[in-house]
């Protein structure tokens, strides 16, 4: 009897190792991806409730990019003696180390034993410095509003090992002021207000697998797609020799969509209590990562 149980955990052992090393190949291939951008938390990539049970959770996760902004187009409207209006195209730019903090509600149902949907609703905070006209400015959105939902499938189960895929869907609105710090304050004395939807989808597949009692390691590769649009208007005095002449307004806008990129991702489930556990993940691509963690209670 104890050579079978020896066998047995020798055997668990080697599957865990192979796992573990599967995802460490997938976070490595992602420094040779596409650029990614804000990425929400994505838990395991299977189900993780039974029929008929709940779950409530509270999500948090914080994220850097950089973020391609193309299709760009202007329009300057100066009233003087009378309103002329210029316009035109927009190079395309880089606008680098967009910092996103999301924080969710999550709410989940187990349609059966092997397949779950969920949702979640929160708020979402941004800031950038200096790359957009790369003249010192900063950008601070305000608390905005952010949702996300999707379903998780088990496609295979057994006592220590699942394997499984998820799809989710997010919209977030970013909606602040940026101020040109380094801009002298005669001749532009406002603030920008900057504008930017980001709507995105993540497909993720991969294992999750109980390494010991009440720890759990998942990750997998994982599919996503963004598009959006980023807007900014500015409004304020036109000056000639530092005397006002007029007023003035600037618009600025560019499309934010992209072809599908990929990425990797791990992360560790650790059962606090009863029916509540800490989730704690690292996604990764080329131009892009994400921390993120989640408490969660089912009933």
């Amino acid at each position: 009897m104890s050579i079978m149980r020896r066998k047995a955990a020798i055997a668990q052992t080697g599957n865990a190792r192979k796992i573990g090393l599967t995802v460490f190949a997938f976070i490595i291939v992602c420094f040779g991806t596409p650029a990614a951008f804000a990425l929400d938390t994505m838990g395991l990539p299977a189900a993780g409730l039974r029929q008929d049970e709940y779950r409530l959770g509270i999500d948090y996760s914080y994220s850097k990019m950089d973020l391609d902004l193309s299709e760009g187009k202007y329009s300057d409207y100066v009233l003087h003696y009378d309103l002329v209006q210029r316009t035109g195209q927009l190079q395309p730019k880089v606008l680098k180390d967009l910092t996103i903090h999301k924080g969710y509600v999550n709410l989940g149902y187990g349609i059966t034993d092997m397949g779950e949907v969920f949702m979640r609703i929160g708020g979402a905070l941004a800031e950038f410095e200096g790359s957009m006209w790369e003249s010192g400015e900063i950008f601070n959105s305000n608390l905005d509003f952010s949702i996300s939902g999707g379903a998780k499938v088990t496609f295979y189960e057994d006592d220590f090992l699942k394997i499984g895929g998820l799809c989710q869907l997010s919209y977030t609105k970013l909606d602040g002021i940026m101020k040109p710090d380094d801009w002298p304050t005669i001749s532009y004395p406002g603030a920008d207000s900057v504008k930017i939807e980001i709507t995105e989808m993540q497909i993720a597949v991969g294992p999750a697998y109980e390494i010991e009692d009440n720890v759990i390691i998942y990750g997998g590769p994982f599919y996503h797609y963004l598009t959006g649009d980023m807007e900014n208007i500015y409004t304020g005095l036109y000056t000639v020799e530092n005397n006002p002449a007029g007023l003035i307004t600037m618009e600025y806008s560019w499309s934010l969509e992209e072809d599908a990129t990929y990425g990797g991702y791990i992360g560790t489930r650790m059962k606090l209590a009863e029916n509540s556990s800490l989730n704690m993940e690292y996604q990764l691509t080329s131009a892009a990562y994400c921390i993120g963690t989640s408490i969660t209670w089912r009933f």
